[in-house]
């Protein structure tokens, strides 16, 4: 029965849930002027926005069809990532020059390969430039983001296989200068 209902109307759960990480996204880029002020909250934000992307995606699998956002959610994602980039430049573990190199290099790249793919590249170099601001800042957060990824890496095993494929099709596009869609 419940399998049923996801099957015909997993798609509402998933736009909502991808929908609520558009509006944390607009949070975190209002908030993350505030510096280390706001470190706690900001952390759960991000953390509630990498809770949104998990089950919104297993919620849109188990859909028939995919949902009105669908096309936006990795778009989202990256809006995270590069937020979650700038909240570590604004505490001064990047330079704002780095920042602009990486995110231009990483427009520029999925510009000339039209791959989206090349974006899975970077959104994993985004996610460890997140954990070394991360580490830098909080013992405790450090720990609960490590027990994060164990339990990512547990729940979504069968899922990483395919984002891990997609990574390294990303290198290739991006190396190749191909389309890889």
């Amino acid at each position: 029965m419940l399998s049923e209902y996801l099957e015909k109307k997993g798609f509402l759960i998933a736009d909502f849930l991808t929908a609520l990480r558009g509006v944390i996204a607009l949070c975190l880029a209002f908030i993350l002027w505030e510096g280390k002020t706001i470190f706690d909250l900001f952390m759960v934000l991000i953390f509630a926005a990498w809770l949104s992307d998990c089950l919104d995606g297993y919620f849109a699998r188990k859909s028939i069809r995919p949902g009105n956002l669908a096309e936006a959610d990795g778009w989202i994602d990256w809006a995270v990532f590069i937020i979650t980039l700038a909240y570590g430049t604004v505490l001064g573990h990047y330079s704002w020059t780095f920042f602009g190199l990486f995110v231009g290099t990483n427009i520029l790249s999925y510009w000339l390969s039209k791959a989206f793919y090349v974006n899975q590249v970077f959104h994993f170099l985004y996610i460890l430039l997140g954990f070394r601001t991360v580490w830098l800042e909080s013992v405790f957060w450090r720990k609960f983001f490590i027990l994060w990824v164990a339990g990512v890496i547990f729940f979504k095993r069968q899922r990483l296989k395919v984002q891990i494929r997609e990574f390294l099709d990303g290198w290739e596009s991006l190396i190749n200068s191909r389309p890889k869609n």
